[in-house]
């Protein structure tokens, strides 16, 4: 597979309101540092999924890349063009016609007053794709059909509170696809949903992969969704990515704790044998305030297993073979000794 998206460096740092007396004193202005400097590739035609708990970062990571936010530093090159800096209306348009994102909540996502078939067909226009209503309505029909409203014509013209919700997220899939973009962001599309709709809509999204070409980056706090959908798994954890690799090897064989801890409280086909219980890593305390990240590993303050280093020092992501990285020192060969 060949490489479509890069980040290297990215950087979203958030300013503090500071207080009158801040001011007064001149004090440095605090910044949240919601996505702390990360290094992520999505190869072509793959679902790679970004896996973390609230306030992690990876829907602000989302956000940059289908240009809603801006990076504070860092490069993006998509498709071999650096558009790290691409901003206005029409510079974007291309950029937009190949880059959509799926958001969490369809409720919020569609407009009340608008029809779905209007919905739909709103991005032709703003982006001047068709050359024609006739040409439009075929697009925006297929689109429909293709998100699985069929038949489009009993679907297009209802209002969102006609709709079920799965129905809604359907129409937000069709939006999203009517451009027939190469890259998909999708942030939590069926976390609203009850289970048996998730699975149809899963369902739904990896056939268009295939039929469509798509690649997706799919965001999601679930590890256990993440390990049945995605090819690779990224692990996020205050704005750094912790560990990263194929699907299957972070499931099977986590190489840093957080990851580790994740696994063990997901749900497993697998129950324990009879008379035994499973085991669960329960981490201790809050996620820290990303306005003030301690030195050294940052998730040292809740972590089972604390080495020196790891009070000073912060890892790298570390290479441990087979595809898969992990930023902690016992990943390293050879650590220290364990307190």
């Amino acid at each position: 597979m060949t490489e479509l998206l890069r980040l290297t460096g990215l950087e979203v740092h958030f300013p503090v309101r500071g207080s009158v007396l801040d001011a007064l004193r001149r004090r440095p202005r605090r910044v949240v540092r919601a996505v702390d400097g990360i290094d992520l590739a999505i190869e072509r035609g793959e679902v790679l999924a970004l896996v973390g708990e609230s306030g992690s970062g990876k829907t602000t990571t989302g956000r940059v890349i289908v240009k809603l936010t801006s990076q504070t530093t860092g490069s993006i090159v998509f498709d071999g063009q650096d558009v790290s800096r691409l901003w206005g209306t029409r510079r974007l348009r291309d950029y937009r016609r190949r880059v959509q994102c799926i958001f969490q909540d369809p409720y919020e996502t569609l407009d009340p007053k608008q029809t779905i078939h209007d919905f739909v067909g709103e991005p032709l226009e703003v982006n001047h794709v068709g050359s024609g209503a006739v040409e439009r309505e075929t697009m925006i029909m297929g689109s429909l059909e293709a998100a699985g409203l069929r038949p489009a014509a009993d679907f297009a013209f209802r209002y969102p509170h006609e709709l079920s919700g799965g129905q809604r997220q359907r129409a937000v899939i069709a939006g999203a696809l009517v451009l027939n973009p190469q890259l998909v962001v999708a942030d939590e599309p069926v976390s609203m949903l009850d289970v048996s709709i998730r699975t149809e809509l899963l369902r739904l999204m990896l056939d268009l992969r295939r039929e469509r070409d798509l690649t997706y980056l799919f965001i999601t706090h679930d590890l256990s969704l993440a390990w049945v959908i995605a090819d690779r798994i990224a692990v996020m954890y205050l704005g750094k990515i912790m560990e990263l690799g194929p699907a299957e090897q972070i499931i099977s064989a986590p190489r840093h704790p957080y990851t580790a801890a994740l696994v063990s409280v997901a749900p497993s086909p697998e129950p324990p044998a009879a008379g035994e219980r499973a085991k669960r890593t329960i981490l201790v305390g809050e996620t820290p305030d990303a306005a003030a990240i301690p030195p050294g590993c940052r998730f040292h303050t809740r972590c089972p297993l604390v080495f020196d280093r790891c009070r000073t020092d912060e890892p790298p992501l570390i290479d441990v073979g087979a595809g898969q990285s992990a930023a902690c020192w016992l990943a390293e060969p050879g650590p220290g000794t364990a307190r």
